[in-house]
């Protein structure tokens, strides 16, 4: 059984310092940040790329150590621990357990355990990989962000 405190805790929004970003998955970001008209991170390999998604859906996209790229967005801020964050965990994780079969992303829960997000991951072997990966997000939080927020 999934409790609040058991939910999967992933590096969502920053990564870790210690954790340098495969350079051929950087690459395919930066590529793809140039294909979309974005400024890539190539100044700063530690912060993710920001984009906006038809105008209603803030991503994150950033190249992860192991390879691939990781596109997030933040569904919401939680609560003080106490009674009221462990209802909106519980019910996060009805949701995400519901979802499993059915969605390519993945709800967790930030490091820093302040905000509940939603990921997708990718290989970034193209471009074209990135683009399918943000499309699929979307499409996601056109469910998730309603259902997080009626929890």
């Amino acid at each position: 059984m999934m409790t609040p405190a058991s939910l999967p805790v992933a590096p969502a929004g920053r990564p870790r310092a210690a954790s340098l970003p495969d350079p051929a998955a950087l690459r395919a970001l930066q590529d793809y940040a140039q294909t979309v008209g974005s400024s890539a991170p190539a100044d700063r390999i530690d912060r993710p790329m920001a984009m906006t998604v038809d105008g209603r859906y803030r991503m994150l996209l950033r190249a992860l150590p192991a390879g691939g790229v990781a596109v997030e967005s933040r569904l919401r801020a939680l609560p003080e621990p106490g009674p009221a964050r462990d209802r909106l965990l519980l019910g996060v994780a009805r949701l995400a357990c519901g979802m499993l079969q059915a969605s390519p992303a993945a709800c967790v829960v930030d490091v820093r355990e302040r905000g509940v997000w939603l990921r997708v991951t990718t290989p970034a072997v193209s471009t074209t990989d990135i683009d399918e990966a943000v499309g699929a997000l979307a499409n996601q939080l056109a469910f998730w962000q309603p259902a997080v927020a009626a929890v």
